[in-house]
């Protein structure tokens, strides 16, 4: 899939914060109707991840501006058929 279709497609589903792992924070998009989920990873060592707001009960989008962020989608098999890396 080509990126402006992701984006048109999944870019305003509401992801929500999992869990903290490893300086990152992962959110994630409900099982959607064919079995694809979203996933986004914010954050990536001690310094950008210090600096960062989370809020649990807010959900994020694919289509907010962000920085270091690494987005992708895994279809219902668990095979990544789209990913896109926002780094600095």
């Amino acid at each position: 899939m080509e990126d402006e279709e992701v984006l048109d497609k999944y870019g305003d589903v509401p992801l929500y914060f999992s869990h903290y792992y490893n300086f990152l924070f992962i959110f994630k998009s409900r099982i959607l109707e064919e079995g694809e989920q979203i996933f986004l990873q914010l954050g990536g060592n001690m310094e950008k991840v210090s600096a960062m707001v989370v809020t649990a009960d807010e959900p994020l989008t694919l289509n907010e501006d962000g920085e270091e962020e690494i987005a992708y989608i895994k279809d219902k098999d668990k095979k990544t058929v789209w990913k896109q890396e926002f780094l600095s």
